[in-house]
């Protein structure tokens, strides 16, 4: 659950650090302004960061559907190479929930 730390809320996506940032005040400053510790600005900062980096994009290839039943395929590559094929209609949160297990386990 997200705590609001002076009225500023982890969701806003660093927009307080963007803020801090344009308006041109020392941290310290601005985090007196706005009634936060300054220790506090750096964590949100270090973690908005740190979950920044941890974001990646994958390439997608997107290729002419050739099955007979033209109900769709496709295959995920996951960390390690390891690849799994996934056919016809799928829900979406139980493919999410699949491929956090094999992304956690060490297969």
């Amino acid at each position: 659950m997200s705590v609001p730390i002076s009225g500023i809320w982890p969701c806003d996506e660093g927009s307080f650090l963007r803020d801090q940032a344009r308006g041109g005040l020392t941290v310290r400053k601005w985090c007196r302004r706005h009634r936060l510790r300054e220790p506090a600005f750096y964590w949100w900062r270090r973690q908005l960061a740190r979950r920044d980096a941890e974001t990646t994009f994958v390439p997608v290839r997107v290729t002419e559907d050739r099955s007979a039943d033209g109900g769709g395929r496709i295959e995920i590559v996951l960390g390690g190479g390891r690849r799994i094929g996934v056919c016809g209609p799928v829900d979406r949160q139980t493919l999410a929930d699949v491929l956090a297990v094999l992304e956690a386990s060490p297969c």
